[in-house]
């Protein structure tokens, strides 16, 4: 019963009934992953789909100089569906940020579910969708803004997406965010990073726990204005 609760909780297979849920968790394996731990290698062969039940990982594109941070997800997200579909290598990393727990699914079990259970097929084209969407809001943010209003436009989405209310005011983000993971988010230098958290610091809009890497947003408002100069 609990793979089932776990799977419920996940946009993905949310919609299924508990028979459905039943048969899909007696297909699962349940795999964990220390911090920094690599759980996908890019170009690797796309052998199983892996759905986030408990911790955070990066998924990031690495050369010999830089890190590209392509996205981070938490509890309830899944990855690996891209090289299911079109038979490819895996387009990127993807590593543990902390002690991270994972169900997978082989990729030809996860076929036979998308066979078997359309409804699985529609909430997965729905939630590409709403990646696609995202990729394109972004992309547009990087023709048009500049690196602090990318800043401003990253902050504001991880609080959103993984930010807690806190008795201070404002909203942290669960995530232990170095500048250098804010420079491979955002596309820019560290130099220039530092220069803008700085300047958002002195203004009060956020807050950075420097022993833990944390950010609070205490200023939204600002931020989206900051987000369309």
């Amino acid at each position: 019963m609990q793979l089932e609760a776990a799977l419920a909780a996940v946009p993905l297979f949310s919609g299924m009934n508990p028979d459905e849920l039943a048969l899909v968790a007696g297909q699962l394996r349940r795999r964990s992953y220390q911090e920094r731990e690599v759980i996908v290698h890019r170009d690797g062969t796309g052998d199983a789909l892996y759905i986030l039940t408990a911790g955070k990982v990066k998924v990031a594109y690495s050369d010999d100089e830089d890190e590209t941070i392509i996205a981070l997800m938490a509890s309830g997200d899944f990855f690996g569906e891209l090289s299911i579909l079109d038979g490819e290598g895996r387009s990127a990393d993807v590593i543990a940020l902390e002690p991270t727990e994972v169900l997978v699914l082989s990729a030809e079990d996860f076929n036979r579910c998308l066979a078997d259970m359309p409804g699985i097929a529609v909430s997965l084209l729905r939630q590409l969708a709403g990646r696609l969407r995202r990729s394109t809001s972004w992309i547009r943010a990087l023709s048009s803004q500049d690196v602090y209003g990318r800043i401003a436009q990253q902050l504001i989405f991880l609080s959103d997406t993984h930010g807690i209310d806190v008795s201070s005011g404002g909203r942290r983000i669960a995530l232990r965010l170095t500048q250098n993971d804010l420079a491979g988010i955002v596309g820019a230098s560290r130099e220039s990073v530092n220069k803008a958290v700085g300047y958002f610091k002195g203004k009060g809009y956020i807050s950075v726990d420097a022993a833990s890497y944390h950010i609070t947003v205490h200023d939204r408002p600002a931020l989206e204005k900051r987000c369309q100069q």
